[in-house]
């Protein structure tokens, strides 16, 4: 498995560096695995700073998911060239994979806190509410979904979340090529199962389904 390195912050007592050399430790290695010494370290401060800005590693490693979260919101949004819904929907899962794998300690550490750590869950529920209107606006959904559609697009998320986490715990055993082609396909069958129900995604169902 592999993870991705940031761009080493300049060495400062700034909030922001200290959240950047954070996300830095907590992308290569698992939380219990970094003591609040190694952070400090790392930014060249005295540990009794981050405890002033976040009351120590735990307030640090929420502040380092809130930040995550931001990032991965952002990965949602098409890029330029990104024109037809296929590219769109391509483009938003590969970036999905790509910064998943890139960052892969701090995912998996978040997928397991689910369901034990309200503060966590808060984060993960902030992420699937945006990636689920992402989706409806691919859909070209302007109004309150239908319950079927609503249930639907919310286990898109889940088919991305879990698709990516048992990838990085197989230590990404396929190609990322491979895996976006897994969950888009999974997400445009699932659509297409619910398109009678909310016939106005027809249109965009078909667009998603038709031969490249």
């Amino acid at each position: 498995m592999t993870s991705g390195k940031r761009k080493a912050p300049e060495r400062g007592r700034s909030r922001e560096v200290l959240i950047a050399v954070a996300a830095d430790l907590f992308a290569r290695k698992p939380y219990d695995e970094i003591y609040i010494s190694d952070i400090a370290r790392e930014a060249g401060v005295a540990n009794g700073l981050l405890s002033y800005h976040f009351n120590g590693k735990r307030g640090l490693y929420l502040a380092v998911l809130a930040e995550a979260l931001e990032e991965i919101n952002a990965l949602l949004l098409p890029r330029d060239g990104e024109i037809t819904k296929e590219q769109r929907l391509r483009g938003m899962v590969r970036r999905q994979i790509v910064y998943r794998r890139d960052h892969a300690h701090t995912m998996l550490a978040l997928f397991r806190a689910g369901g034990q750590d309200p503060e966590v869950d808060e984060l993960f529920e902030r992420g699937r509410r945006a990636g689920t209107e992402c989706f409806l606006d691919l859909l070209d959904v302007r109004v309150e979904p239908t319950p079927t559609l609503r249930v639907a697009v919310r286990g898109l998320m889940g088919l991305l979340d879990e698709a990516t986490r048992d990838w990085l715990v197989h230590d990404a055993d396929m190609g990322i090529g491979d895996l976006e082609e897994v969950v888009y396909n999974g997400a445009v069958a699932v659509l297409a199962t619910v398109r009678s129900a909310h016939p106005t995604i027809g249109a965009a169902v078909d667009e998603l389904t038709a031969p490249a």
